[in-house]
């Protein structure tokens, strides 16, 4: 009788200590969230004169902003590029590239907007991407990865300006 009141509780603490050890396991099997961080960038047109009128800031920050915005999308979705050139005698005559960026970001978080002393305005953007979004990226081809690995928007009342998210359901949402 004394054996099963030693053995009982010494079976149970080795029980809890390897259910512990494969809950840990998991944790440092789980992949981590990438962070992705970029830059944009904004000027005025004419420094000088320009830096003194408050819409014109405004402006030259938006332009930043958007910037920032275009480079996360590249970032994470990749660019579609169109391209044409003209040889002609073995010389170039004309080269011509466009690109195109088409997607959804949401969840970026606005880290710094500096103006420097040329008159350039910088915006600092950051997204984090879960591993569920990498997982999803990895499985699918490149071009098709913006389809294919939408993250939906939560559910209820998230309205920002016009957007509401019952009726756009292939957002890129981040917490």
């Amino acid at each position: 009788m004394n054996f099963r009141w030693v053995a009982m509780p010494l079976l149970a603490m080795m029980l809890a200590a390897c259910a512990a050890h494969q809950g840990q396991d998991t944790q440092e099997d789980a992949p981590e969230p990438i962070i992705v961080r970029v830059s944009g960038f904004g000027t005025y047109e004419d420094v000088a004169v320009d830096r003194n009128n408050p819409r014109k800031r405004l402006l030259a920050r938006r332009a930043s902003q958007l910037d920032a915005y275009r480079n996360l999308a590249e970032r994470v979705y990749g660019t579609v590029i169109f391209g044409s050139s003209t040889v002609n005698d073995f010389v170039l005559r004309n080269d011509m590239f466009r690109a195109y960026v088409d997607s959804y970001i949401r969840g970026a978080e606005k880290l710094a907007v500096t103006e420097h002393r040329d008159g350039v305005i910088e915006t600092v953007l950051e997204l984090k991407l879960e591993p569920q979004f990498q997982a999803c990226a990895a499985e699918v081809a490149d071009e098709l990865v913006r389809d294919k690995c939408p993250i939906p928007m939560p559910l209820g009342n998230d309205r920002i300006g016009d957007v509401q998210s019952r009726s756009a359901d292939s957002l890129y949402y981040l917490n």
